[in-house]
């Protein structure tokens, strides 16, 4: 099967202006809290609520956690008969570095999070990564990255959706590249193939790939504000390279718990000795 793009909440890595708390500030300040509390805290226009008074959807806890366990920051388990949401070793220092976080020293922290999406596997133990089959041996963000050093740095929504969604080994990901060559070459994207999305809001459903493999606009330049088309940050390139060179074994996990661990163990971070 393709890989899904039925996801639809995007975040970006640098703080609002004026410093406004956002769903990534409460998910990383959620240490040992349980969804319902999360839910309470989550920024909500009541303005644009169904009825009157009426609580946020549960729906915007889980969208959060999704979005945010893909990156390995969180992730939920059981305890006392309940669940609670756990904040990895990435997720506890991307909390620290956020309200510094800047394009000049964004690279610092971007190091150790391309280390952690390197390690990233399409299929996995959650329950979106459970729907592919034992054929998909797939690791989606060092694939995206591959295609685009190899593309003179950068692709486009149509090659993404054409090519780089179907591919299910790195084999496939070489011919995906050749692809998106011939069709740079000859102009002409039908030679791709068929769209995996196709629905009108397809743009927006790739857009949370990307913002996935930028780790929130941070290693990849938003196309909205680049022209229209995903280019590597010229800050991020060499890290983004070292973090593609990277060739994982594809592993079986037993949890969700540990597969996300995992993940922020790839990041490589210092010890914290405060």
């Amino acid at each position: 099967m393709p890989w899904s793009c039925a996801f639809r909440s995007t975040f970006r890595l640098y703080p609002r202006v004026g410093g406004a708390k956002d769903s990534l500030d409460v998910f990383l300040e959620g240490q040992g809290k349980t969804p319902d509390e999360l839910l309470a805290e989550l920024p909500y226009d009541t303005a644009r609520s169904s009825a009157p008074g009426a609580l946020p959807d549960p729906k915007r806890y889980r969208d959060g956690r999704q979005l945010f366990r893909t990156v390995g920051l969180v992730y939920e388990e059981a305890s006392n008969e309940k669940r609670v949401l756990r904040v990895t070793a990435l997720g506890s220092a991307v909390r620290r570095w956020r309200p510094e976080i800047s394009e000049n020293n964004a690279p610092v922290l971007g190091r150790h999070a391309a280390q952690a999406l390197a390690a990233c596997q399409l299929r996995n133990p959650t329950r979106e990564g459970g729907s592919y089959g034992s054929d998909t041996i797939v690791f989606p963000f060092s694939f995206i990255w591959r295609a685009m050093l190899a593309l003179d740095n950068s692709i486009s929504s149509d090659e993404l959706n054409r090519a780089i969604f179907k591919v299910k080994t790195e084999d496939e990901l070489h011919n995906a590249i050749d692809g998106i060559k011939a069709s740079r070459a000859s102009n002409d994207l039908s030679v791709l193939g068929d769209e995996t999305v196709t629905e009108q809001a397809k743009n927006d459903r790739i857009l949370v790939w990307m913002a996935w493999a930028s780790f929130g606009w941070t290693l990849i330049q938003d196309k909205r504000s680049a022209g229209g088309i995903y280019t590597i940050a010229p800050n991020a390139r060499r890290l983004v390279a070292d973090a593609a060179a990277i060739r994982h074994r594809h592993r079986e996990f037993q949890s969700e718990k540990e597969y996300i661990e995992y993940l922020s163990m790839c990041a490589g971070l210092p010890e914290d000795i405060r």
